[in-house]
């Protein structure tokens, strides 16, 4: 998942393009109608299926061969829907969803992150809030975080299939070259510059052969490591962006550091040299299959890409390091993997239908969640004997230890823009050597401005 940046449009809008047909509700929802009284408004048979369009960036490997069994198993468990699948690259999808929702032909669900609050504010998504009501749906049971994703104005915008957790790799063959305990990875923020210095291989003209840690690749990772030196991104009360400053401040100059120790330059040559299709992600050749590098953050979703591409790799997962002086410290962020039902789709009701079958299927929480290697939305689901099994441990660790401790993505509109802003903070201090408070006060203001803009 890539952050938001500035192409989001505010509310009015929004509302411009859309006109009246804004509200998102079929005729037949705001009458109070589903199911035979549906199909009969909209000109079918009673009791004809009615198609659901699903869009999704799954388009080949493991993770679309899982898709097409959750789409025939949703298909197979009633007789009123029937879901088709279109691919759209991960990278448009948003933007597409956004401009056929402008023009009357949205699909009518379709996969995403945390951009509720966004895209609720400015009438592009179905309030669910009714449909969950009817269904009965046990909010309940959703992991609290992902929960309050979920939600805009107190109301469910969108339903959560899984959730993200982000893990530290750690190559331990590695670490037993270096004369590290393998069993023992950082849980600091000291221990793991300790050791990632110690991991580094780097040639007499500064330019990295292998290297042990830097918090820039495989990506910034800012809403992870903010959270991880202990600042929060949102003030409820206020409605806009509030962080801890002493916090994010030491962030920055965490970041520095690092140009400080291995020079700027020489990690972007790094990163232009192994950089391409996310450092490798879906090679062989990739640099965390090949102890190019020894210790990375990334999404638990890269966990069954270890088994696939580097099968021979040792490697372990934990949860990622904290600053230890911060009270509020997180292991980092999770992010629920969401349905939506855009505003103007042709069928909401279906659309509804499927969302609720990804969150609440046994057979999709087993044979899809856990093959994407994110754990399920649903606390009951992530319970089930086949999570608890899986090899590696990593459910465990996920459910367990991490779920219940980290700090929700950011899913404020203007979430994107913050994140671009600081991302510029960032680069600012590791490559102009900027002042960490100074960058970060021009970031957080210019962001604010852009929250207050989006309203409308």
């Amino acid at each position: 998942m890539t952050e938001r940046n500035e192409k989001q449009i505010s509310r009015r809008d929004l509302l411009k393009m859309l006109g009246s047909s804004a509200a998102g509700m079929s005729m037949a929802k705001v009458a109070g109608l589903s199911g035979a009284a549906t199909a009969l408004l909209q000109g079918m048979p009673a009791g004809a299926q009615s198609r659901v369009e699903v869009w999704t960036g799954f388009g080949q490997g493991r993770m679309a061969d899982a898709l097409t069994g959750s789409l025939e198993q949703f298909n197979a468990s009633q007789s009123e829907f029937v879901a088709e699948h279109i691919v759209v690259p991960w990278g448009e999808i948003h933007d597409r969803v956004i401009a056929a929702t402008a023009a009357g032909s949205p699909p009518d669900s379709y996969r995403g992150w945390s951009w509720i609050v966004g895209d609720a504010a400015i009438g592009a998504l179905t309030n669910l809030q009714p449909y969950v009501e009817a269904a009965n749906v046990d909010l309940m049971d959703f992991w609290p975080a992902t929960l309050s994703q979920m939600k805009y104005q107190g109301d469910i915008h969108a339903m959560s299939i899984s959730t993200i957790v982000q893990f530290l790799y750690y190559n331990k063959d590695r670490m037993r070259e270096a004369g590290l305990d393998p069993e023992s990875p950082p849980t600091t923020i000291a221990e793991l510059d300790e050791m990632g210095a110690a991991l580094n291989d780097i040639a007499d003209d500064g330019a990295i052969n292998r290297l042990g840690f830097a918090p820039t690749v495989p990506a910034k990772q800012t809403w992870d490591w903010s959270s991880a030196f202990g600042s929060q991104f949102w003030d409820e009360g206020e409605g806009n962006i509030a962080v801890d400053e002493e916090a994010m401040t030491a962030l920055l100059e965490w970041y520095g550091s690092y140009a400080d120790s291995l020079g700027a330059e020489n990690i972007q040559a790094y990163a232009a040299t192994y950089g391409g299709n996310a450092f490798g992600r879906n090679t062989p050749q990739g640099i965390y299959y090949t102890g190019l590098i020894t210790m990375w953050v990334r999404g638990s979703w890269a966990y069954n890409d270890m088994g696939e591409y580097g099968p021979d790799v040792d490697f372990g997962v934990a949860p990622m390091p904290k600053l230890a002086s911060a009270d509020d410290a997180t292991p980092g962020t999770s992010n629920g993997n969401m349905y939506f039902v855009p505003a103007n789709c042709a069928n909401p009701d279906g659309g509804f239908a499927f969302a609720n079958f990804m969150t609440e299927s046994p057979w999709v929480a087993v044979n899809k969640a856990l093959v994407d290697s994110v754990m399920p939305s649903r606390q009951s689901l992530a319970s089930l004997p086949e999570v608890e099994e899986r090899e590696g441990g990593w459910t465990i660790l996920a459910r367990d230890e991490i779920l219940p401790n980290t700090l929700q993505a950011p899913s404020f509109g203007g979430a994107g823009f913050f994140g671009g802003a600081l991302n510029e903070a960032i680069d600012n201090v590791m490559f102009h050597d900027a002042d960490p408070a100074t960058v970060l006060a021009d970031a957080v203001s210019r962001a604010r401005r852009e929250v207050e803009r989006l309203r409308g």
